[in-house]
């Protein structure tokens, strides 16, 4: 074998080690962003599920917040007609 044939072999061993270095690094990197991710999508849902339990909530206190003002509305309309046709009552 020759000198050339041998540094050409040791050449392609060293870009070889250079590309599995390369290789390990981004590997590393892409498992560090998927490891992250998953928290920032763990992260995410828990947020959507509170969000999706606060607008069901929210939901019911607007329902029952109508009902209150209706109810109120007839009530106030009530006693208004009470007052203009006289028969609010005195003591």
């Amino acid at each position: 074998m020759s000198l050339t044939g041998l540094l050409m072999n040791l050449a392609v061993l060293l870009v070889s080690l250079v590309i599995l270095l390369v290789n390990l690094m981004v590997t590393r990197k892409f498992c560090r962003f998927t490891r992250e991710f998953s928290c920032f999508t763990r992260e995410f849902s828990r947020f959507t599920r509170e969000f999706y339990s606060f607008t069901r909530e929210f939901s019911r206190f607007t329902r029952e917040f109508s009902c209150f003002t209706r109810e109120f509305s007839n009530f106030t309309r009530n006693l208004f007609y009470s007052l203009k046709n006289g028969l609010y009552v005195r003591e």
